[in-house]
């Protein structure tokens, strides 16, 4: 029984698939179509976006040279600049150290001045009391003129 159902096929549904064939075919053709607009449109934009990266890269070139020759010079620079700091601090390394050395003899030097300062002062002072303690002025004058003194 099931045989002979399959066999009665109705007449509307030949002429209906091939319409519906059709349609997809049309479909297809319709969607191959706006892939290949598709992909002829991306590759104009490849060819225009190359010829701009091109023209970026050209105008680039000098740019790029003129950075990469201020940065040797900058690199240059710095070292130079480390150089003279180093020389800076190699100087100023000996002058310190000279200025202590120079200190220190100073203080040699003030500790010797003081002492004979402080003996200076004390054979003034020894010179005077003797002066004082002596005869006076009177005794004095008389010791110049040939006097003897009495003890």
């Amino acid at each position: 029984m099931l045989l002979l159902q399959a066999a009665s096929v109705p007449a509307w549904v030949g002429p209906t698939m091939a319409v519906s064939l059709v349609f997809i075919a049309l479909a297809f053709i319709v969607i191959a179509v706006a892939t290949a607009l598709a992909a002829r449109q991306a590759a104009h934009e490849m060819r225009q976006l190359a010829h701009v990266i091109e023209t970026l890269r050209g105008d680039l070139a000098p740019a790029l040279g003129a950075v990469q020759a201020v940065s040797g010079e900058g690199q240059r620079l710095a070292a130079l600049v480390g150089n003279e700091t180093e020389e800076l601090v190699r100087a100023s390394r000996q002058l310190r150290e000279g200025v202590r050395e120079r200190i220190a003899n100073l203080e040699a030097i003030y500790e010797v001045l003081e002492e004979e300062v402080e003996e200076t002062a004390l054979d003034l002072a020894v010179t005077l009391r003797r002066f004082r303690g002596g005869a006076g002025w009177f005794g004095r004058i008389r010791w110049l003129l040939g006097g003897r003194r009495r003890r």
